[in-house]
Parts: C-alpha cells; structure tokens; sequence
C-alpha cells in the first residue's frame, strides 16, 4: 500500500505532466498558426502588398510573443519552425522595404532559428530576382543579388558547427545551388541586354 507521501507526490507529478502537455498540444497548433501567418505575408510581399503583408506579419509576431512566455525553457523546442519562418518573413520584409536586416535580439529567437531564418531568405530573395528579370528591372535584380551572396558569405563559416547546428551545412549547399542558378540567370539576361542594345543601335544607323 503506496504511503500518503507517494500519493501526494504522484498526484503532483500527474499535475505537473498534465501541465506540461497541455501547453505543448497548445504549442503545436498555434506554432501552425504562426507558420501560416508569416507563409502569407511573404506572399503579400511577392505580390507587391507590403501593408497587407506588415499586418499578417504583425499578428505572427504577437502571437510568438504570447507561445514564448507559455514554451517556458522546457518547451522552446516546439517553437523552432515558428521562430524560423518568423525570420525570413522579417528579414524579407527588411529587403523589400531596403531597411537594415534584424538581428537576433530584434526578434528575441534562438541562435539555431535565425541562421536557418537567413538561409531561408536566400529562396525567396531569388524569386523576387526572377520576378524583376520578368518585369525588366535589371538593376533591382542585381542589387537583390547582391543580398542573397552577402547573406551567404556571412552565414557560410558557420558551415564549421553543423555538428552542433545540425542541418547548417546541407541548408548552405542549398543556398549554394540558388545562387548559381541566379547568377547565370542574371548572367544570361546582361548578355540579352546588352546584344538587344548592339542590336537597336545597328538599326538606327541603318
């Protein structure tokens, strides 16, 4: 027969597991929520509506605010996909906006969250690359290209640590292949320029 001690202490384990698993269900689907928020503001962002994209972006913030003070330590972990997609929505809105990117303690997340972040952000940097090339803005594609090689360079000597940032070094030979892929993009449309403008000048001579 368990001793009344037993019982009050599994009954105050019991509690505490309650507890701790009550907030981790709550983790999991608002962490969703917060993934979804910052997915559609960098829609918003690629579509051109930066006020559309600030207030979904604004609301993914609030909301991570409020899981941080419920994660507590022993429940952070729940929180690093959110934390993630939190940082690539800021640092793209930064971008678009051509302020100065965020560091880690402007969005209060983990170390392993913001490089993972500013990895991700190199994705949809060459999106937006492809999108003035289509739209003939060859100096803004340029210059985003220049950001996504910055991003890179800077994020590149952590490549050192990915056995205890694991993941660090496959999301950069990722990146890598993007930013090929950009630059013979960029490349491929100079020439373009460049042969079309020999090509006017010819024709006004004629």
């Amino acid at each position: 027969m368990a001793s009344e001690k037993v019982k009050i202490s599994l009954k105050s384990i019991h509690d505490e597991l309650q507890s701790i698993e009550s907030r981790r269900e709550q983790l999991i689907k608002e962490s969703r929520d917060i993934i979804i928020l910052c997915s559609q503001s960098i829609i918003s962002l690629h579509q051109g509506n930066i006020q559309e994209s600030q207030l979904k972006l604004d609301k993914a913030k609030n909301l991570y605010l409020s899981l941080k003070t419920l994660a507590q330590d022993d429940l952070s972990r729940y929180l690093s996909m959110s934390e993630q997609e939190l940082v690539e929505a800021n640092l793209l809105m930064n971008i678009v906006k051509n302020e100065s990117l965020l560091g880690i303690g402007d969005i209060g997340v983990s170390s392993q969250a913001y490089l993972f972040g500013i990895l991700d952000c190199i994705g949809e940097i060459k999106r937006m690359v492809y999108d003035m090339v289509r739209y003939g803005r060859y100096d803004k594609a340029e210059s985003l290209f220049i950001v996504m090689q910055e991003i890179y360079s800077a994020i590149y000597p952590f490549s050192i640590y990915d056995n205890i940032v694991n993941g660090i070094r496959k999301k950069l030979d990722v990146c890598k292949i993007l930013i090929e892929n950009t630059r013979e993009l960029i490349t491929e449309e100079s020439r373009r320029s460049v042969l079309i403008g020999s090509l006017n000048k010819l024709n006004d001579t004629l």
